[in-house]
């Protein structure tokens, strides 16, 4: 088993278990592979204070009292289920009351659970509000070309890959069910969305942009 890098091959010696477990004959397995799809990724709906909207399976392995919780052992083991499916991308957090989650103290905690999930080829990403620069960052506007916003934007992201490097990237609900969005300054979700990709762009990550056809602010 091989792969270009040591998650490809460990995601395809998850690949040979399946065949195993479902008693498929290997006497003659000659299997070349590629995802058709480089973005895998599970999204979560998890809150800062432990629970989960629409969660109906317990609490979250993720965050508890505002905080990363101490015990990720079962995000390891979350990771590794990940894994043997071929997912390679975590979105971690509710992309409602997403401010919070870039806070300087959240994300070192972030750190620790991007740590549980490398090994297994499992990449940390965030939701993140559009809103943020004005909720965390102390500007009066949180305007995407808005040169301070621009600015404020490139220093959080930056500080989030000097924790981690391999950092997926940014999920985003602007303009949709009370979020707010670049529809309060005239911009367009281009406007918004190029922005976090601006940032992200030298890093390598990506930013999934939620586009909404009901119950939104947009023109």
């Amino acid at each position: 088993i091989a792969g270009t890098n040591p998650h490809g091959a460990l995601f395809g010696t998850f690949a040979l278990l399946r065949l195993l477990a479902s008693g498929t004959n290997i006497d003659k397995l000659d299997v070349i592979d590629a995802p058709a799809m480089p973005i895998r990724w599970v999204d979560e709906w998890d809150n800062a204070d432990g629970s989960i909207e629409r969660g109906y399976a317990g609490r979250s392995i993720f965050f508890d009292g505002g905080h990363v919780r101490e015990d990720l052992k079962p995000v390891s083991e979350y990771a590794r289920l990940l894994a043997s499916v071929g997912i390679n991308g975590c979105n971690l957090n509710n992309v409602n009351n997403a401010a919070p989650f870039l806070e300087p103290g959240m994300l070192k905690g972030i750190a620790r659970i991007a740590d549980a999930m490398r090994p297994y080829g499992v990449r940390v990403a965030l939701s993140v509000d559009i809103a943020s620069p004005q909720k965390i960052g102390g500007l009066k506007s949180y305007d995407p070309l808005d040169p301070q916003v621009i600015a404020w934007w490139k220093a959080k992201t930056d500080e989030i890959y000097q924790l981690i490097p391999d950092f997926a990237g940014f999920t985003v609900k602007p303009d949709s069910e009370g979020q707010p969005g670049p529809a309060s300054y005239g911009r367009t979700p281009a406007d918004a969305a190029n922005r976090l990709a601006n940032a992200l762009s030298p890093h390598g990550g990506v930013v999934l942009y939620r586009a909404f056809v009901y119950n939104h602010h947009l023109d």
